[in-house]
Order: structure tokens, then C-alpha cells, then sequence
């Protein structure tokens, strides 16, 4: 059927005024960014990556690697992204911990995929569900990312400042005049300082086959670098596949730790849960946990072992050997249960600053019902006894891994516990391939000028209890067929 001539005009200039009306508000963020008709995208760069929660100070910057890959690959509709990571030793000599110092490249696949999560470095996908929050909140700090959920989640636009919440987190995003995202912003928790801010600031943007993205990215966690990155290729639009494993798309929640105890000594246990291992020591009246890792979930199970192990014998002290956040994770349990705080005089003010701060993602017993934290602290040495069982508390004089580091010594055991410096590893050969040895011999040369009589080591990572002469093997110090 021919159109009439007066209908033709109406078409004509209806579709002329759709061509020259500006866009505004968000949408016209999301068409300065290309974003309106970018379903996937993956960019390519390296740079620097630090190690969170392991600095080599109580409360100062996170130490730094070599990032000599860094790739994400997000996909906006499934909703995923995965992300591979190398990276390699960065600062010489190291300062701090994050696994260093590291022995050749290390790689990691991480992925998340909708509300499942897993790693791909091993032989087969590795279930990490309960890490899907943090993963997608990454995804939607991205560039692209951010204006998206903004979008789909009521964001609004005030002067150069878009909010929105997704996933039960408020997120804020900068834009600057030519309307590209200079800033992204989040709150992030962990069991050590609780609340803390995450913030990624982009910019010196070039165009990628009609899509914006910038060439440098810097992320910040709890005001220290983590990521400082330098973009060299975009691909937009690049197929992105994420299908979910079967079976992490069937992997139940993380179950309640399971605690195994094996005795070192009478009243001196090895306590292994939730990938890390820690000391009970049994003294006449109370007992003395030696570590406190992790998190809330792994302390009480392991509080509630030795409860039923050692009864009417309430836990008065927790050893801390360190301040780093995989060794500090579940000290806030013990405060809460009325335990007193045994570590190096250098990590009470953190601690203190710290546990000060506020806990309303995840509200733990302190947070429930708060109590200031009770200190015994150390310079040198510290002896913890009743006359019949001994601890005795060493500094671990220049150690690269942490300024206020400690070891222990059982007399009764005649064994050794530290939180980091030499991990056993499983097998026959004591030797760590992914790490070089500069750590273990600080910890090899205050245990020789302590004079205690050692036997056996039982630290926190590794295999478990070996003899001290794996120490010795590992650092080249004695023959391997010894």
C-alpha cells in the first residue's frame, strides 16, 4: 500500500528529530562509553599487583609483584567474568608476605559466573561459591560494568556522580565532562579491619573500535594500591563463554569446619581446620591457643574442640605470631570470648586502631557485643609457664616477612610454631618449589641463636610436623639423603 504524501513527511521528520535529540542522564554516559552496544569485552595489559592484608609494617602499603599478565574477559548478559593473573617476585629484596618471595611465575585463573564461582588453576574447576560476591562486584566496577548495573538497578545521575545499589552494596561511580567514568568506588569486609573502601580510578581513554576504555587502571583497598595496570589491547564484543561447571554448579555450601587434633607432646596439641594449623597448650588452670587464623567460622569450631577436650579449662591467651590478615583473621573471636592478646609489641596499635573500626557487613560476636581487646606484649622474649608446662615466645630478628614476627618453642615438645617462612611441603623432598629461600633462613637463624633445643617443626602452613632437619634440607644447609 503507497503512503501518503503527509504521512511520509511525518515518518521523515520524526526519524530526523530522533537523529539529532542528545541523550542524558545515564544513557548519555553509557553512549560516550559505547556501552549501549557492548555485550562482552576482554583487555589484555600488565603492571603491578599487591599483596592484600601482608604488608610488611602493621598498617602500611601492601607489598608489590610483577604483574606480568593481566586479563579479563567480562561478559555483561550471562552476567561473568574471568580473570587470569601471572605474576612474579617484585620488589628486591622482598618486603612482606603474599607468598613471597616467589620462585618463577605464579598463575591464577579465577572466574564467577551468575551467583557460582571457581578457580581453574588446578587439574579441575574448584568450587568457590561463597567468593561470588566479591567476583561480580569486580565485574561491575569495570568501565563498562558500572553504567550497566547502573542502568539496570535505578542508578541516578547528580551533577558527575552516579549511585546505585546491587547485590545489597551501594556503589559509586565519577564520570568527567566528556562523560567517561573516571571513578568507581564500593565497600568491601574483612574479618581483620572489618568495613573498608575499594576504589578504581581509570583514565588516558583512547577509542577501541567505537568503545571507549582506558589504557590505565589503578585500584585501591583500604587507601593502598592493589592494582596499577597499563591496558594494551581491548577486543569488544569478544566471545566470552562461562558456562558453570557441573560440579561447581552442584557444590554444597562450605560446611562447618572440621578440626583435627594430633598431640606433639602431653598437653601440646596440633590443631589443623580450614587449611591452617594452630597450637592448644594445656596449662593447670586455663589453656593457650597459638594462633588465631582465618576467620570467626574457624575459631569457634576450633574453640569448641578444645572445649571439649581440655573441659573447665576456659582459653585465657591466644598467641598471635603476626599481623597478617590470614593469621589475625579469627583473633577477634577470642577478644570477644574474654581471651587475652599475646603478640609483638609492634602489632598492638594496629590491632587496637583496627578492631575499632565498624563491622556492619558481616557482624562478628565483637561487633554483637563490643569489649576492648586485652594485650600481653613482647619485644624479645616472652616465657608464658605454671612451673610445669612452658611456652617460651621468640622475635624473629630482621625477618623481610613482617617487623613484628614471632616464633614459638614447646620445651616439652621440643618443637617449633610460626606463622609464615618455611612451608613443609607434602612428600619426600622438604624443599618449597614457589618459594626462594630468604625467609626461612631468617627464621633458621633466630631459631639457632635462641639456643632451644628443637626436634620438630609444626608451623602453620605445609604438611603438618616434620623434623627440624627439613629446615635444614630446604635451605641447603644439610643433604638431602641425610
Amino acid at each position: 500500500m503507497q503512503m501518503s504524501k503527509l504521512a511520509f513527511v511525518a515518518v521523515a521528520v520524526a526519524a530526523l528529530s530522533g537523529c539529532t535529540q542528545q541523550s542524558t542522564g545515564i544513557q548519555a554516559v553509557a553512549d560516550a562509553m559505547g556501552a549501549s552496544s557492548l555485550n562482552s569485552i576482554q583487555y589484555t595489559g600488565e603492571g603491578s599487583v599487591f599483596g592484600f592484608g601482608q604488608a610488611y609494617e602493621p598498617g602500611e602499603r601492601w607489598p608489590r609483584f610483577d604483574q606480568r599478565l593481566y586479563r579479563v574477559s567480562a561478559n555483561y548478559q550471562t552476567p561473568g567474568m574471568r580473570l587470569e593473573q601471572i605474576r612474579a617476585q617484585g620488589e628486591h629484596p622482598p618486603r612482606g608476605g603474599a607468598a613471597q618471595p616467589v620462585a618463577g611465575e605464579q598463575r591464577t585463573v579465577l572466574v564467577v559466573g551468575g551467583t557460582n564461582a571457581w578457580s581453574e588453576t588446578g587439574k579441575e574447576p574448584a568450587p568457590q561459591n561463597n567468593t561470588a560476591g566479591d567476583r561480580s562486584r569486580m565485574l561491575w566496577a569495570t568501565p563498562h560494568g558500572v553504567i550497566k548495573a547502573a542502568m539496570a538497578n535505578n542508578g541516578t545521575l547528580d551533577g558527575n556522580t552516579i549511585k546505585f545499589t546491587v547485590g545489597g552494596r551501594d556503589f559509586t561511580a565519577t564520570v568527567n565532562a566528556q562523560n567517561l567514568v573516571e571513578k568507581v568506588a564500593y565497600t568491601s569486609y574483612n574479618s581483620v579491619v572489618g568495613d573498608y573502601p575499594v576504589e578504581v580510578t581509570y583514565s588516558d581513554y583512547a577509542d577501541f573500535g567505537g568503545v571507549m576504555f582506558p589504557r590505565h587502571l589503578v585500584e585501591t583497598q583500604d587507601g593502598h594500591p592493589t592494582l596499577d595496570i597499563n591496558i594494551r589491547e581491548v577486543t569488544a564484543n569478544a566471545p566470552v563463554e562461562l558456562a558453570v561447571p557441573e560440579n561447581v554448579a552442584n557444590a554444597p555450601p562450605p560446611p562447618a569446619p572440621m578440626v583435627q587434633m594430633e598431640e606433639l607432646a602431653p598437653g601440646v596439641l596440633y590443631v589443623n581446620a580450614a587449611g591452617i594449623r594452630s597450637w592448644a597448650v594445656e596449662f593447670r588452670d586455663h589453656i593457650v591457643a597459638v594462633e588465631g587464623p582465618n576467620n570467626e567460622a574457624r575459631s569457634l569450631a576450633v574453640n569448641q574442640a578444645i572445649s571439649e577436650r581440655f573441659p573447665n579449662k576456659p582459653i585465657r591467651y591466644v598467641v598471635n605470631t603476626h599481623a597478617h590478615y590470614d593469621h589475625a583473621g579469627g583473633l577477634r573471636t577470642y577478644v570477644a570470648q574474654g581471651a587475652t592478646v599475646v603478640t609483638h609489641e609492634a602489632n598492638r596499635a594496629f590491632y587496637e586502631r583496627t578492631w575499632a573500626r565498624p563491622h556492619t557487613i558481616q557482624q562478628d560476636l565483637l561487633a554483637k557485643e563490643p569489649k576492648p581487646p586485652m594485650f600481653e606484649t613482647m619485644t624479645d622474649k616472652k616465657v608464658m609457664t605454671d612451673g610445669a608446662q612452658t611456652l617460651e615466645l621468640y622475635y624473629v630478628k630482621g625477618s623481610g616477612h613482617h617487623t613484628g614476627m614471632i616464633f614459638v618453642y614447646s620445651p616439652r615438645a621440643r618443637a617449633v610454631y610460626w606463622g609464615d617462612g618455611y612451608n613443609p611441603p607434602e612428600g619426600d623432598d622438604p624443599r618449597d618449589p614457589a618459594r626462594t629461600p630468604e625467609f626461612g633462613i631468617d627464621l633458621y637463624r633466630n631459631i639457632m641463636e635462641s639456643g632451644v633445643n628443637v626436634e620438630r617443626i609444626a608451623p602453620a602452613h605445609g604438611a603438618g610436623a616434620k623434623p627440624f632437619d627439613n629446615l635444614r634440607k630446604a635451605l641447603g644447609l644439610m643433604a638431602l639423603t641425610q
